[in-house]
């Protein structure tokens, strides 16, 4: 029963972990390109508000997932925060925490900070200003990808 329990904590890590990169592939692949072909840039807007705020909260429930889990399973192996820095394996553990850390900071950002922002610019006619933070979202999108990218790239590295 025990392998069971470890089995379950492992496939929630994963499916966190798509939930998170596939959700954020699928907005960028998807939901931006619908929005840009509405041809309406307030419909745009609105099916992207909509689709950030979806995907908000199953981004969230998926990053605390991944978070739990990860410590969990490091307990799991007898590990602990102070361990990771003695290993390659502990290594990329660390560095896989301190992305997923920056990940939320980034994204907590671009919802509450630039993304409004923006959004408030434009509503008052300041098209350049508005502009210039949507540079901002995509290079916060950029980090993320790159970012999640990377972070799946470690985890698949683990595994021998």
């Amino acid at each position: 029963m025990r392998d069971d329990l470890w089995t379950l904590v492992r496939f929630l890590h994963v499916l966190g972990a798509s939930a998170w990169v596939g959700g954020m592939i699928a907005i960028g692949a998807v939901a931006v390109p619908a929005a840009r072909a509405a041809g309406d840039r307030d419909a745009g807007r609105r099916v992207m508000t909509a689709a950030g705020r979806r995907f908000g909260v199953l981004g969230l429930a998926a990053w605390v997932v991944i978070l739990v889990t990860g410590f969990g399973l490091l307990d799991h192996r007898g590990l602990s925060i102070a361990d990771l820095g003695d290993s390659e394996y502990g290594r990329r553990i660390l560095i896989k925490i301190l992305l997923l850390l920056a990940m939320g900071v980034v994204t907590v950002l671009h919802a509450l900070w630039q993304g409004p922002r923006a959004r408030r610019l434009e509503e008052a006619g300041d098209l350049e200003g508005a502009r210039r933070w949507r540079v901002v979202g995509a290079v916060f999108d950029g980090f993320l990808l790159l970012a999640a990218l990377a972070t799946l790239w470690l985890a698949v590295s683990l595994v021998p």
